[in-house]
């Protein structure tokens, strides 16, 4: 279990102001070291959970928002009774949200007030101003900071790894599920354009528990290859700040 019972929901607040963003090291001609500016912003503390999900789905007719995978109680653990309800399997309610595809997630975050990040909001929270590697520093990733490379097999609850939070208070930023954006994958503005590239597929960032190390720094760009409903894809949401 987290060291401490996480605050469900909470949300840290994002200084506004010029960020570096890149470079992806393992793409560094389409995806170079860049600035971009942005207003305020806040985002969420923890990755959206499997609790929280359960209760979106028991709302209206977000029940489309569900599949038979996410009964599996080793990758996520909603059930579906017969009458149609929504139920966590007990112990499952803050572990992370899996099987996600970028219109359940932002269907989750509009109904929690909220959206998804943008692909540079989400790399300025896990790299600050200084451009830090990792949302921790600069340090490599090991077991006391994220959850990569099959080290724990599974998903880990949100808030796990009190080392690997940012200094503004963002967990999990590294490792445990890729995190959707609210953008398709493109070269960046200020990288080289590429014939033959593929685009149209939905931008995920920070690696999952089955990401090897290389792929777990804050500015290494993925985007979806599957069509959703993967059991390594999560998000957590963002929002303006007032």
């Amino acid at each position: 279990p987290p060291p401490k019972k996480p605050e469900i929901g909470s949300m840290v607040r994002i200084k506004g102001g010029a960020y570096p963003v890149g470079p992806d090291e393992t793409d560094p001609v389409v995806s170079p070291g860049g600035s971009v500016t942005v207003g305020d912003f806040y985002i969420d503390r923890y990755e959206v959970t499997v609790g929280e999900f359960a209760k979106f789905l028991n709302v209206g007719s977000n029940g489309e928002h569900y599949m038979d995978d996410m009964a599996d109680s080793f990758f996520c653990g909603i059930v579906k009774n017969a009458a149609g309800r929504f139920s966590v399997t007990p112990g499952r309610e803050y572990y992370p949200m899996a099987f996600m595809r970028a219109e359940s997630a932002s269907a989750y975050a509009a109904w929690a007030g909220k959206r998804l990040p943008s692909e540079c909001e989400w790399e300025i929270a896990a790299r600050g101003a200084a451009g830090r590697r990792y949302p921790w520093g600069n340090e490599p990733p090991d077991s006391t900071r994220a959850n990569y490379h099959y080290l724990f097999g599974h998903t880990t609850p949100v808030g796990s790894f009190e080392k690997g939070k940012t200094p503004e208070g963002a967990y999990d930023l590294a490792g445990n599920v890729w995190e959707l954006c609210d953008e398709i994958w493109e070269e960046y503005p200020w990288g080289a354009k590429l014939p033959g590239r593929t685009r149209g597929r939905q931008i995920m960032r920070g690696g999952s528990w089955m990401t090897p190390a290389v792929n777990i720094a804050s500015s290494y760009r993925n985007a979806m290859k599957y069509s959703g409903w993967a059991a390594m894809i999560g998000f957590r949401c963002a929002k303006d700040a007032e």
